[in-house]
């Protein structure tokens, strides 16, 4: 059963929550296998000190850096307690992903059961469509093809989500038909086989097709499947 943490952004203390279920659903004592290609190269260096600040705390031992997914094979993660993909430029990160042919790999891992935690970029390309970060990504790497893993069934995310969004959230389902999963930066989701749950100290909300139609998600697991109308 695949376990998928999707996080709406935001600093170390703002994920918290989030970041405190992720450890414990995985094995501590394997390395955690980090992928932070959505951020320039010049960052590299920088995000592992802010990764290994936020998790060796909370009892992760070991953590692995990928800075260059070419030739990697489904193999290659066996030895990982799971995956986490941080945040960044939503169309770089895709475009990575594609052109090495790590993102079948990356699908095939989570849905038989691989533990894959995303962080705002990392978060979205699990949707439907990542165009809902285009009111604050910019596409410099010429990505034309904008399909995410659609691991989350019909649902875009929506990351850094504040209420000042909905105009261009509304535009979104009008140009792309496809409903939303909002996340503000203090929430997230764990996404576990076909349920949802959400985690963190704002709500979740969820735009149907139907622009008039909004849920709000606040704790209980919701049934995905029963929100598609």
């Amino acid at each position: 059963m695949k376990k998928l943490f999707l996080s709406g952004g935001g600093d170390a203390y703002q994920t918290q929550k989030l970041d405190q279920r992720f450890t414990e659903e995985i094995d501590r004592n394997k390395p955690l296998l980090y992928i932070p290609i959505a951020i320039h190269t010049s960052r590299f260096d920088d995000c592992y000190e802010w990764i290994s600040s936020l998790f060796k705390p909370l009892g992760i031992k070991s953590i692995t850096m990928w800075t260059n997914l070419e030739d990697r094979n489904i193999q290659d993660l066996e030895g990982f307690s799971s995956i986490y993909i941080g945040g960044g430029n939503t169309f770089q990160l895709l475009k990575q992903l594609i052109n090495t042919r790590f993102i079948g790999i990356l699908k095939r891992y989570t849905e038989h059961g691989g533990v894959v935690y995303g962080g705002s970029a990392g978060a979205i390309i699990f949707g439907k469509n990542i165009m809902t970060c285009s009111h604050m990504d910019h596409n410099t790497v010429g990505l034309n093809c904008f399909k995410g893993l659609g691991l989350v069934g019909e649902y875009s995310i929506w990351c850094h989500y504040q209420h000042e969004h909905d105009p261009l959230i509304q535009k979104y389902l009008e140009m792309y038909k496809t409903p939303v999963i909002a996340l503000p930066e203090e929430t997230g989701v764990l996404m576990c086989g076909q349920r949802l749950h959400m985690i963190g100290d704002k709500p979740a909300y969820v735009y149907k097709r139907d622009r008039n139609s909004v849920m709000i998600i606040d704790g209980d697991f919701i049934n995905k499947l029963s929100w598609t109308s």
